[in-house]
């Protein structure tokens, strides 16, 4: 009997044992899991904290890509706007036939610098009149015109990128006014008359 009782008891403590091993087992493999369901969550956050930054990132140097463009053309417009009368001058010079060999290639090397730049010159007599490129600094009337053309150009407009820069200065020919009948101009100055007395 004290043989049975030892096998019972030893029998107790193993499924004791056991039963310890177990819980222990499973205490650990819910720890273990805890642990790796919150260090998957860290790295989640790390992740998308990574992935925010990464976009601050890009979205920062393509702002900083545009402001530098801008800050570029920006300067390029003031160079040009400080340089205007020079091309007016040079202009002028041409149109007159009072160009030497030596400033002809002067000016042809500025044409070639302002084209690298992005800088269009535009403005040409007999082209349609067109009030956001061109400036009417006068008004020509003339039999034969159909719409307003440039007779003139005083000073070339410049673009800069599809942007005027400055509008050039025109001479207009523009369409003589209709005249009204000449039976309604006695009955206006017999108004007239009428009023004056």
């Amino acid at each position: 009997m004290a043989e049975s009782s030892e096998e019972e008891e030893k029998k107790a403590s193993e499924e004791n044992l056991d039963s310890l091993e177990q819980e222990l087992d499973n205490a650990v493999e819910e720890d273990l899991s805890k642990e790796l369901e919150a260090s998957k969550k860290e790295a989640a956050d790390y992740l998308e904290a990574l992935q925010r930054e990464r976009a601050d990132f890009i979205n920062f140097r393509n702002r900083t890509s545009k402001e530098r463009e801008q800050f570029k053309r920006a300067g390029v417009e003031d160079a040009l706007k400080a340089l205007l009368p020079v091309l007016d001058d040079l202009d002028r010079i041409r149109e007159h036939g009072q160009m030497d060999e030596s400033l002809k290639a002067v000016s042809k090397q500025m044409d070639k610098a302002l084209s690298k730049l992005g800088i269009e010159k535009f403005g040409e007599a007999g082209e349609a009149f067109d009030p956001s490129l061109h400036e009417a600094v006068l008004h020509n009337p003339k039999k034969g015109v159909d719409s307003d053309v440039l007779e003139a150009v005083v000073e070339a407009g410049y673009k800069m990128d599809g942007k005027v820069v400055r509008a050039a200065r025109v001479v207009v020919s523009s369409p003589l006014p209709e005249t009204e009948p000449e039976e309604s101009q006695p009955q206006s100055e017999e108004g007239e008359a009428g009023a004056d007395q």
